[in-house]
Order: structure tokens, then C-alpha cells, then sequence
């Protein structure tokens, strides 16, 4: 049957990159309002702010990239904070391989931006196609219709609001209902879910409507990005062949990382088990069929134990009438032919032993 590797998450162990980071070059102050007091129900205003500081030399004052994708129920209230006074910020996941994504998800500790955009490149960052568009007012920011009102909108306006001002979350799933895939690995589906990087253009930040708590003294200091976690679910991605993978370069390890290399079953290869083995070439390589489960796997050439691999070939494929395709590469022991079948001019065939022995062509 067709098979797929495990789902988890592809952040961990990897380390995003961002534009900015707060306290990068020397110590920066900013302020923020406790989560307890935003988080309160029916309080109506954020309380009293704290200023304090950060610099990325200092580490119980740093807010690092590695802090959105560290274990979250470790380290439950680290984060990456950008620089103050930003607007515009990237933060950016680059893989070793290609993955599928099935979701992702961004805890803020700011306010959530009043616009951002999720992003994906197939080909290791040259070309970038949207995910999905976030906007208050999608119209407005994008020129483009919010899915509230239009099923399957790209735009939405879901998770754009300023409050909750603190762990709102921004949620993006691949399968939605308006993206209905009934074959995860037909070229639809890899077009939508394979990636090879992932970034989130943050474009628009936005201030907590604290009511009632009167100027800020210095709201400069309040002007930045902070994320508690970003979890992008995914796995590696295998064609239907694997269920399992392992590490595709030897990076640091970590536990629960998702690995990139598969481990082919069905008599395929490569890393993604994109191809047949080399002596399983007999007939065209298919992704396994994940609407039926069939598995699609690849078949053995008939070289009669004379060759270590074969390639396909459709003239031999058609005049067989698409029954073997495989044609045996370097016959030895003085075979010859499509299948390694009969002796080379000079050699005879000893008729005492199968075709399939060392000595046949003697």
C-alpha cells in the first residue's frame, strides 16, 4: 500500500533568520504590558508597563530567531523579538530538502501585524509563491476579497485583530476545505504542499487598544514584532514509497527533528524515492496512489542474475505492448541482449545449466 512518513514538527532543530533582533548591535530598551494584565478578562485597561532591555550578547536579556522554534513546552515563555521600530520584518526557514506542509502556526507576544503574508519557494528561495494573505482589511492592504465572505479567499481577516494583545495566534492549514486533494501526491497536491522554504512577511504592525490607560510616555518603545513560537507541521515528503526518514546531511541532531532522506520501500530510490532501484526499472516509476493505496511499486528486470541495473525504455516498453519496458545495462559473464538472454557471437550455451548461472555462455 501507499505510505507516508509521520507527521511533525519542521521547525524544530532548524533556526530561522530574521531581518532585525532586538539588542543586535548594543543594549535596547523597550516596554510591553505583562500578559496577565492583557490576558485578565473584563480589566479595562493593560495596566502599567515594564521597560526593560535586551542585547543578543547577554543571554537572560536576549530574544533570539532560535527562541520561536526551541521546544515550547520546554521553554514556554522564551521568544524572538525584532528590533524596535520596525515595520517591515522577515523571518525566514530554509530546509536542506523538500518537505510537505501540512500547517502552520505563530504564537505572537506582540500584538498580531495588521498585515502579513505567508510565503513558500520549491527551489531553495529563487522563485516565492503566497500561502495566504493576512489583513484587518483585506481590500484594503491586498486588493483581495477576505475568505470570511469568500470560501477559499487567499486573504484573510481571521487573525489579524490586535486583540488578544498577547499569544494571539496566526493559523495557516494547507488542506483547507476549499483546497480539497483527494491524492496527496498527485502534481496538484505536490504544487500546494511542497516546500523547500518558508518565510512570513510581517508588514504592518499594530498597538494594543488598551482603553482607558492614557498617552504612553515613550511609544516608540512599545513599536516592535515578538513571537513565543513558530510551529510549522509537516513531514517528509516520499512519493507514497516510505514511512520513515532519516537525517539527509549530518547537522546537529535534535530529538523529535523532522528528518528530510527517506527510506524507500516498493523497490525505489533517491532521497525522495523519486526513482526505481537500479535493477527495478521494468516498467514507467509512479508515486504511490494515495486516493486507492495502491503502492505503484517498481518492478525487477528480467536480467537473468547477468546485470546490476537496468533502464527503462518506452520502444521496448510499446512493442511489448506496454507489458516491460526494462532494458539490462552491461550484461556480464558473455551475455548479451535486452534481458541478457542469450550468449555473446563466440560463446555457446551450456544447455546443462540455467540461463540465470555464472557459466551459461561458456
Amino acid at each position: 500500500h501507499a505510505c507516508n512518513p509521520p507527521v511533525g514538527n519542521l521547525a524544530t532543530g532548524r533556526t530561522p533568520m530574521t531581518t532585525t533582533t532586538c539588542g543586535q548591535n548594543s543594549t535596547e530598551l523597550y516596554c510591553f504590558y505583562p500578559d496577565e494584565n492583557l490576558l485578565r478578562h473584563g480589566s479595562p485597561g493593560c495596566g502599567q508597563p515594564r521597560c526593560t532591555k535586551c542585547n543578543t550578547n547577554q543571554p537572560s536579556n536576549s530574544h533570539l530567531p532560535a527562541d520561536m522554534t526551541d521546544d515550547f513546552f520546554a521553554n514556554p515563555i522564551s521568544w524572538w523579538q525584532s528590533a524596535q521600530g520596525v515595520h517591515r520584518e522577515e523571518i525566514r526557514l530554509d530546509f536542506e530538502t523538500e518537505f510537505y506542509l501540512t500547517h502552520v502556526i505563530a504564537v505572537f507576544k506582540s500584538p498580531r501585524p495588521a498585515a502579513m503574508v505567508l510565503e513558500r519557494s520549491q527551489d531553495y528561495g529563487q522563485t516565492w509563491r503566497p500561502y495566504k494573505y493576512f489583513s484587518v482589511n483585506c481590500t484594503a492592504t491586498f486588493g483581495l476579497q477576505d475568505d470570511v465572505i469568500e470560501e477559499g479567499s487567499t486573504c484573510t481577516s481571521r487573525y489579524s485583530d490586535a486583540v488578544p494583545c498577547t499569544r494571539g495566534e496566526v493559523i495557516y492549514r494547507a488542506l483547507s476545505p476549499a483546497n480539497k486533494i483527494e491524492d496527496p501526491y498527485s502534481p496538484e497536491a505536490q504544487d500546494l504542499l511542497k516546500l523547500t522554504n518558508l518565510r512570513l512577511l510581517l508588514l504592518k504592525r499594530q498597538e494594543c487598544p488598551c482603553h482607558g490607560s492614557g498617552l504612553v510616555e515613550k511609544p516608540q518603545r512599545f513599536a516592535h514584532y515578538a513571537i513565543y513560537d513558530l510551529i510549522i507541521r509537516g513531514s517528509c515528503f516520499c512519493n507514497g514509497h516510505a514511512e520513515e526518514c532519516e537525517l539527509a546531511n549530518r547537522t546537529g541532531v535534535m530529538e523529535n527533528m523532522v528528518h528530510g532522506k527517506c527510506v524507500c520501500r516498493h523497490n525505489t530510490a533517491g532521497d525522495h524515492c523519486e526513482k526505481c532501484a537500479p535493477l527495478y526499472n521494468d516498467q514507467p516509476w509512479k508515486p504511490g496512489d494515495g486516493k486507492t493505496g495502491a503502492p505503484n511499486e517498481c518492478r525487477k528486470c528480467r536480467c537473468h542474475n547477468h546485470a546490476e541495473s537496468c533502464h527503462f525504455e518506452l520502444s521496448v516498453w510499446l512493442a511489448s505492448g506496454k507489458r516491460s519496458g526494462g532494458v539490462c545495462d552491461n550484461c556480464k559473464h558473455n551475455t548479451e541482449g535486452y534481458r541478457c538472454q542469450r550468449c555473446k557471437p563466440g560463446f555457446y550455451r551450456d544447455r546443462g545449466k540455467p540461463m540465470s548461472s555464472p557459466e551459461v555462455c561458456k
